[in-house]
């Protein structure tokens, strides 16, 4: 779908990332200004379905609302001449939560207290927002490099592409084709949104509205 050299916007690709069942992910530079980026891309026959685009593109909406640096940084969206949609974001080398504590044997030292204090802190600028996340499992935060940070490393939480906006709690905005089903993410076909395993408890067992 996308090759190497093709531009995307202002952003030349480099190389493929990474694959899934929804989209690719790929590496690519600026042409004027060379800052790295990823780009994912939604592949063409999901653009086409209004619901699958609305949850795509609501990861750019919450992120760029709230504004903190424990979030991946949201560049641009846009769609692509074959209707493909897309989002350009900051390129991030480090390594997930998941693979940190696979790495550690399934525990960490006390760096644990400094990441959840981490995790913590972005949450809380998100609910601020009224943003709740509804996907936060090892998968979705990775630690990166940051000089600033006491343990030289930030941790950054990803994927709010079915985050719970303050104007959906109203009906409306991005995901108005998803259905709250006790607290448990569906669309309007049924299908669970989210990570089973990683659900808050009221949201398993189906006790209400999900909240901070």
């Amino acid at each position: 779908m996308i090759e190497v050299g093709q531009l995307i916007g202002n952003y030349k690709v480099v190389r493929k990332i990474g694959a899934g069942g929804m989209g690719e992910v790929y590496e690519a530079v600026h042409q004027q200004i060379s800052t790295r980026a990823a780009i994912k891309v939604l592949l063409p026959n999901h653009s086409q379905n209004a619901e699958m685009l609305n949850r795509f593109f609501n990861e750019a909406r919450a992120v760029n609302i709230v504004g903190h640096p424990g979030l991946v940084r949201i560049f641009e969206c846009g769609r692509l001449p074959d209707g493909a949609a897309y989002i350009v974001m900051e390129y991030l080398e480090g390594e997930t939560l998941r693979a940190r504590l696979r790495r550690a044997g399934g525990r960490l030292d006390g760096s644990s207290l400094l990441i959840a204090r981490q995790i913590a802190n972005a949450l809380t600028a998100t609910h601020a927002k009224k943003i709740i996340h509804r996907d936060l499992k090892p998968d979705n935060f990775i630690l990166v490099p940051d000089s600033e940070m006491p343990t030289g490393e930030r941790i950054k939480i990803l994927d709010f592409g079915i985050a719970k906006l303050a104007a959906e709690a109203a009906g409306e905005g991005a995901d108005s084709n998803l259905v709250d089903d006790g607290g448990v993410v569906r669309t309007r076909t049924g299908l669970i949104l989210g990570t089973p395993a990683y659900m808050a408890p009221e949201q398993c067992r189906g006790l209400g509205q999900v909240d901070e």
